[in-house]
């Protein structure tokens, strides 16, 4: 059984979530044993594989189902931050069968396409998977939730290394891009007027360089906050922030399934998430939850936290490492082979 891996992007974006799970997931089955590579989207004749799973489902990688049409195609979907709407649902369907009379088509029937075509579809958590059952018709048993994973090093990583480098601990740490998505700024502000240690690890994007300048002038002034910008994901650094850190909080408005997130709980930290329906979803049910527009409710729930970290704190399972997310992707690979 050979497989070949294919982001959603044909160059990295660098600072995406969705390329670090394509990596993890590849290094994770190669481990594992599995006849793995990624797939040559240079080289036309690379067809020798069984299946192509595909990460991310933007409706431009329509074109890519016609390539390995003769092959089988699970599909890594992002659809978290949608809206199980029943009116918007009926509304595409509409327009696409009206496109599809003067031969048009729209990105719903795209994407409606990808997902009937695909062999399987794997998704993060059972909103996702509801979405994608009632928007595009795909039956529910055509789905497997399986979430992403984390480093076993984050399990039981130190602080020391981090208190030793920067001279800080039991501050609320943020990781993550600084993008207008992921609200550092918001945060920066509470933390600031709170008096508050905070740390930011991440990155500017390019995209969003007014975004991130603003975000440089708070932090200028801001004493008790310190910026990183950036760490490698496999630095110990990294690790040893989440341990030494009181409080992880992520005020998103929108995410999928975060990374970080599930990298704080695997620290033991209590977690702060935006109050949407991700944050809702295995294995985040026990997170503090805030109005990422809000001030007050992001402060109200950093202060809870900080009082009673030992309340708020939901250790994750040791299943979830990258290791043990490989096997169940293994065992949809030969449920596919096997049908």
């Amino acid at each position: 059984m050979k497989i070949r891996l294919f982001a959603e992007y044909p160059l990295s974006i660098v600072y995406g979530g969705l390329e670090l799970q394509l990596l993890k997931t590849f290094n994770a089955l190669k481990k594992i044993g599995a006849t793995v590579d990624l797939l040559d989207y240079h080289n036309l004749q690379d067809t020798d594989f069984d299946i192509l799973h595909i990460f991310g489902n933007p409706p431009s990688m329509y074109e890519t189902m016609f390539f390995a049409k003769k092959k089988k195609i699970i599909i890594s979907a992002v659809c978290g931050m949608g809206k199980i709407s029943l009116f918007r649902t009926i509304v595409y369907k509409g327009f696409s069968k009206i496109a599809s009379m003067i031969k048009e088509q729209t990105n719903y029937s795209r994407l409606r396409f990808m997902f009937q075509s695909a062999s399987h579809i794997i998704c993060l958590n059972e909103h996702e998977r509801k979405f994608i059952s009632s928007r595009y018709n795909i039956s529910l048993e055509k789905i497997t939730i399986i979430p992403n994973g984390v480093e076993n090093h984050f399990f039981n990583a130190s602080g020391e290394l981090f208190i030793k480098k920067y001279g800080i601990a039991d501050f609320v740490l943020f990781t993550g891009n600084i993008v207008r998505r992921k609200n550092p700024i918001r945060l920066a502000r509470v933390l600031s007027q709170m008096g508050q240690k905070g740390v930011f690890i991440g990155r500017v994007s390019d995209a969003e360089a007014e975004y991130g300048e603003e975000f440089s002038k708070l932090i200028s002034t801001s004493p008790n906050i310190l910026w990183i910008k950036g760490l490698p994901y496999d630095s110990p650094l990294l690790a040893s922030a989440y341990a030494a850190a009181r409080v992880f909080c992520l005020p998103s408005f929108g995410e999928t399934q975060s990374l970080s997130a599930l990298e704080a709980m695997a620290a033991g930290k209590p977690v702060i998430l935006g109050d949407l329906p991700y944050a809702y979803q295995t294995p985040f049910e026990k997170v503090l939850r805030c109005d990422p527009r809000d001030l007050k409710s992001i402060e109200s729930c950093i202060r809870k936290a900080l009082e009673d970290p030992e309340k708020y704190s939901n250790r994750l399972s040791i299943n979830y490492t990258w290791e043990n997310i490989a096997k169940e992707i293994v065992r949809v690979y030969e449920k596919v082979i096997n049908y």
